[in-house]
């Protein structure tokens, strides 16, 4: 029987003194925090820019950067690869907001994605876990997890395309874990799971916490896992 659950980021102050323009005028506990993966292919790393401020050092392909702190309200968010080109868009950051924006590659640049952060609270004694599917790469994958009052993998959804994410899925606290497969025909969510692709490891999730599992592409071929915490 299939049990939800549900999935990650860092904590970290204006990495930069230029970048703390966006968050500097606000008490420290109404801020946003933003945390942004690069899933980009053929980009290289990306700098973040929000409001025309640097506000990160640069992000190398398959990694996250650390939580970055944004002033509440409408922003501008632009993600610049290192010969100056990057792409915007608009972001609603909400005071106390957890925002996490993935790189895509786009005509040459990097664009952002943002996540939706439905049903992110976690009542006590439990943990969520969401998963995302950035990988551009990989082709048609399932991807499946455990979570720690299962240990039987179950598919996460499907299908699972490419820029699909699954919702916040909920269990007790403690070790989750993602695989990656091909996909196949099985009848069943928790039907056995086919050779594994990836395996992120137990990524443990602590009682009234979240985390968000991205699967990217890893640089040289196939897939990896990045996660961020809250």
């Amino acid at each position: 029987m299939d049990r939800p659950i549900r999935p990650i980021v860092v904590l970290a102050a204006c990495v930069l003194g230029a970048s703390c323009n966006s968050g500097s005028t606000s008490p420290s506990g109404n801020l946003a925090q933003l945390h942004v993966v690069n899933a980009a292919t053929s980009g290289g790393a990306v700098t973040v820019y929000v409001d025309g401020g640097q506000l990160s050092l640069a992000i190398a392909p398959a990694t996250s950067s650390a939580a970055l702190t944004v002033t509440p309200g409408t922003r501008t968010l632009e993600l610049r690869t290192a010969g100056g080109l990057g792409f915007t868009r608009s972001v609603v950051f909400a005071a106390n907001a957890n925002v996490v924006a993935i790189g895509l590659d786009s005509a040459g640049g990097v664009t952002p994605e943002v996540l939706s952060d439905t049903n992110a609270v976690v009542p006590a004694g439990a943990s969520k876990l969401r998963v995302a599917n950035m990988a551009q790469d990989a082709g048609p994958i399932d991807i499946w997890r455990t979570q720690p009052d299962y240990g039987t993998p179950i598919r996460v959804e499907f299908p699972f395309p490419y820029r699909a994410e699954s919702p916040y899925l909920q269990s007790t606290s403690g070790d989750w874990r993602i695989f990656v497969s091909d996909t196949v025909p099985v009848a069943t969510p928790d039907a056995p799971m086919p050779d594994t692709l990836a395996d992120s490891g137990p990524i443990s999730v602590s009682d009234g916490t979240s985390a968000t599992v991205v699967v990217v592409d890893k640089p040289g071929g196939g897939v990896t896992f990045v996660v961020v915490r809250p």
